[in-house]
């Protein structure tokens, strides 16, 4: 639509240009809308609502999420890895957070305490993200050298996943 145009306006335009291509082709896309200034995607058929973005997906990463409609796992029942979050309250979050994201929610937070195991509640989420076909890379980020440190230490102990250490930290 044009920018002076309120973007919702595309989106029943471009869902009505999905559902041809879908009838034409047999495979639901992943609808993008924009109004100039403002770009949302729809991937109606994996049931979310639509998002603003910054910018377009690029081939591989459209590709990618066509193909994770058909490999993702249900997340509720891919097993926890409790040899590294075992502790009751650590598989209740885990639990807690793939429900929330079951229930289509994109965000979550973990509020725990110091020396509950926060780091290895977010190894063994990431595990059960990974494994599920939900995640394809994982980013944790620290706000100290010493924590970076230590989180890619216990993700190497934990986890097959190549770990990548970068970036600096605030001082």
């Amino acid at each position: 639509k044009r920018t002076r145009e309120n973007i919702e306006k595309g989106r029943q335009q471009a869902t009505l240009y999905a559902n041809a291509l879908e009838k034409q082709f047999g495979q639901r896309p992943v609808i993008f809308y924009s109004n100039g200034w403002d770009i949302k995607i729809l991937d109606d058929a994996q049931g979310y609502n639509s998002r603003g973005l910054y910018g377009y997906y690029s081939k591989d990463s459209l590709q990618y999420l066509i193909k994770q409609r058909t490999l993702k796992k249900e997340l509720n029942t891919t097993p926890i890895d409790t040899a590294v979050a075992g502790r009751l309250y650590q598989m209740e979050t885990i639990t807690r957070v793939c429900e929330r994201f079951s229930d289509k929610h994109r965000k979550a937070l973990i509020v725990q305490a110091t020396g509950t195991g926060k780091t290895r509640v977010s190894i063994a989420l990431a595990k059960r993200l990974l494994d599920a076909g939900w995640a394809k890379r994982v980013l944790f980020l620290c706000d100290r050298k010493e924590l970076r440190k230590q989180a890619g230490n216990a993700f190497t102990e934990h986890t097959k996943e190549p770990v990548h250490i970068v970036g600096k930290s605030a001082k």
